[in-house]
């Protein structure tokens, strides 16, 4: 009985993929897939329909090219074990070199301290030119005067008192948290973000993050992949071809755009997992883009899986995503 050759389009109806995926096993895996004829079209043999197979379901799993390869070499006899190249051993003594980006980060911060406790001055200077006046005047102190007073101007000042300390407060907790960092994000304390909720510094510092219940610490430092339509799944890259995580993309949307070109980040979650909104508020232009993405676990570890992606309102393929965060590190 005559058999049906395996061609790229015959694997792909058995394997449930489109025959552009099988093509891509080829191109990624070029020793692995055994061909039975180079005519046209081209057949496979018996073992090349396995190996298609286990790539889907590795690919699946989210392992990496290179983590498939490996497990390829353990399943097939006639699969080479993929060969690293292990770097040279240098002795030289190696300069640190902190990032641009970094540098233009903390000297942003810096400024922006003492732009901060000029005004912080400012203030406490006026405070206590009113206190003296209302205490010239027999008024009792704003700090000790009874929180059940019906005179409005005690009343508001005494609420302008407790804005200016957790001000204060406020500005000394990041600049606590920041001394304890270098290059890796970190996300502030919960004393710091009750400091901030309770001073309402909108008005005179211009965030660039909106107060929102953001996802847990470990979570922002999974490394970030994208689910293609095939199913498999493709890491996100910053600078130097390295894997990012969320810290690391929000780090770089509030150094990189700055003032009418700012992103309000804002998160929510559901019951499948988190959504990431980005938006443009005050730009000519905006660019506003929807993440939406869940947790999920490799054989690296926990990674968390972009799975729809938008921008503006319009759904976008992996790649233009990719662009987009090549181009905030090439800022």
């Amino acid at each position: 009985m005559s058999q049906m050759p395996l061609t790229h389009k015959r694997i792909a109806r058995i394997l449930g993929v489109s025959e552009t995926t099988v093509k891509s096993y080829r191109r990624k895996f070029p020793d692995c897939i055994p061909v039975a004829s180079k005519g046209k079209p081209i057949q496979f043999t018996d073992e090349a329909l396995e190996v298609c197979r286990a790539i889907r379901d590795l690919f699946s799993a989210g392992l990496s090219i290179e983590e498939t390869h490996q497990r390829l070499a353990e399943l097939f006899d006639f699969i080479a074990p993929p060969v690293f190249e292990e770097p040279e051993e240098d002795n030289e003594v190696v300069e640190v070199v902190l990032p641009d980006d970094y540098k233009q980060a903390m000297s942003s911060l810096a400024t922006s301290m003492v732009n901060l406790s000029l005004k912080q001055e400012q203030m406490l200077k006026k405070m206590s030119s009113i206190e003296s006046r209302l205490q010239q005047l027999g008024l009792a102190d704003v700090r000790t005067s009874g929180t059940t007073s019906s005179d409005p101007v005690l009343a508001e000042l005494r609420v302008l008192t407790e804005r200016t300390e957790a001000l204060w407060d406020a500005i000394s907790c990041s600049v606590s948290a920041d001394s304890t960092t270098h290059s890796d994000y970190t996300e502030p304390s919960p004393k710091l973000e009750s400091q901030v909720q309770k001073a309402k510094v909108h008005r005179l510092v211009p965030l660039r993050e909106a107060i929102s219940h953001d996802p847990p610490r470990k979570i922002l430092a999974m490394p970030l992949l994208i689910q293609e339509r095939e199913g498999e799944y493709t890491p996100l890259h910053g600078r130097g071809n390295s894997r990012i995580t969320l810290n690391d993309l929000r780090a770089s949307l509030m150094t990189h755009f700055v003032e009418d070109d700012c992103y309000t980040i804002h998160w929510s979650e559901n019951n499948s997992g988190w959504q990431l909104d980005l938006l443009q508020e005050r730009a000519h232009v905006p660019h506003n883009m929807c993440l939406t993405m869940a947790q999920t676990s490799t054989l690296r570890g926990s990674v968390m899986v972009i799975k729809d992606m938008t921008t503006n309102g319009h759904e976008i393929t992996p790649g233009a995503l990719q662009d987009f965060i090549s181009d905030v590190y090439s800022r």
